[in-house]
């Protein structure tokens, strides 16, 4: 089946506007007998607002319930775009993650996706319908909604479109591509035709925005090639696929792609004699911050001081933990 895998994150969905052009681009490809599946984002800042929410009731939200509170979001989307490619003429159907047959582990705020059963989908696809799916959401094998973390509707396609055999996975966002570095922040930033897949992820690890490292690692694994585009115009967007690919026949290269930084993060030093002669230590840290569900971004040794960079929210907690297992 010639299927292509769209994604829309929260900015070009913020609005009605914003649909409309969507649903423009959609139709376009409809005319042109393509099968779509539409995976979106919650509008704008609907997710830092209803996280902003949930505190107005909870001073510690229950993680289970957070996650059913904020996939509302996406499905907020799901239903807005339906309804309108329907009033225009074109047959749509909306679905939730759990709907979409996308089952994940029971990590709440966090999930990793399990598998993907598509028959749902294929069904659909098979009824030229339009498929539209909630991203960044999942439903656990207890029926438990999850969420994949921020950036997970990135995910949420690009998990899509490796299992539905996708040509392409199509990201798009409010700018032209991918940058050398954030063109908010450096006006003279290049944007990059093509970036191979170990690039985009050290870029994504490292603070790169625009697209999810999770991601990358799912669409290298299959091969997907993904393509990140303005959802505002036409522009070619970047390429992001194999090294071999962008290669394309030469030795070897000394290219330049991305200056990155990271931002609301903070460095834990564990500081004691012979630190790097201590091979528990490293054990330790990594299976308490798994048990946590804390990602460690970064390490680095000297002779006295183990060095980790975690999220700011995550520190604190760790920090406690660690404390009352070494000292």
């Amino acid at each position: 089946m010639n299927v292509v895998v769209q994604k829309y994150g929260g900015t070009s969905v913020e609005n009605k506007d914003k649909l409309e052009k969507i649903c423009d681009r959609i139709i376009s490809y409809i005319k042109r007998k393509q099968k779509l599946v539409v995976v979106v984002s919650a509008q704008g800042k609907t997710t830092d607002n209803l996280i902003y929410k949930a505190l107005e009731y909870s001073d510690n939200p229950n993680k289970r319930d957070l996650d059913m509170l904020l996939s509302t979001g996406e499905m907020q989307t799901v239903a807005y775009l339906s309804m309108m490619l329907n009033d225009k003429g074109y047959n749509a159907i909306g679905l939730t993650g759990e709907q979409a047959g996308i089952i994940s582990t029971s990590v709440y705020g966090s999930a990793k996706i399990d598998t993907i059963y598509i028959d749902n989908i294929l069904n659909y696809l098979n009824q030229d319908l339009i498929v539209i799916v909630a991203g960044f959401q999942a439903v656990d094998r207890l029926g438990n909604i999850t969420t994949l973390g921020r950036g997970g509707s990135d995910l949420s396609a690009v998990a899509l479109a490796s299992v539905l055999k996708a040509k392409k996975c199509e990201i798009y966002t409010d700018v032209d591509g991918i940058y050398s570095s954030d063109p908010k922040v450096i006006t003279t930033a290049k944007l990059l035709k093509q970036v191979s897949y170990d690039e985009m992820i050290e870029a994504a690890t490292s603070g790169a925005k625009v697209l999810h490292n999770r991601s990358v690692s799912v669409a290298k694994k299959h091969n997907l090639k993904i393509i990140v585009k303005n959802s505002g115009n036409n522009a070619y967007g970047s390429l992001v696929q194999n090294k071999e690919s962008i290669m394309n026949g030469k030795v070897e290269t000394s290219t330049i792609q991305f200056i990155s930084k990271m931002d609301n993060m903070t460095k834990i030093s564990i500081i004691g004699e012979m630190i790097m002669q201590n091979k528990e230590l490293l054990s330790i840290v990594f299976n308490k911050a798994k048990e946590l569900n804390i990602m460690i971004h970064m390490i680095s040794f000297s002779e006295l001081t183990l060095n980790i960079l975690v999220d700011s929210t995550d520190a604190v907690k760790l920090m406690r933990e660690l404390s009352n297992i070494l000292i």
